[in-house]
């Protein structure tokens, strides 16, 4: 179990909750194509839980993470 990964249930949830869309850019999505993402981010203590997980499109993602 990796205690850094959202599961599927959370992913789902939060998708629905954003309704499909990107946090960032705010386009629609499929859930495939996008991420979970910690809002507080892992290394700053950022726990994995439902209330800070957010759905980012891939390349937003991937951008944040890059910063």
């Amino acid at each position: 179990l990796n205690i850094r990964a959202f599961t599927d249930k959370q992913k789902r949830e939060t998708y629905e909750g954003q309704k499909g869309k990107c946090k960032k850019c705010k386009k629609h999505f499929e859930i495939e194509e996008m991420e979970a993402d910690h809002i507080k981010p892992w290394h700053e203590g950022g726990k994995t839980v439902p209330e800070n997980c957010q759905m980012l499109c891939k390349q937003d993602n991937r951008t944040k993470s890059g910063k």
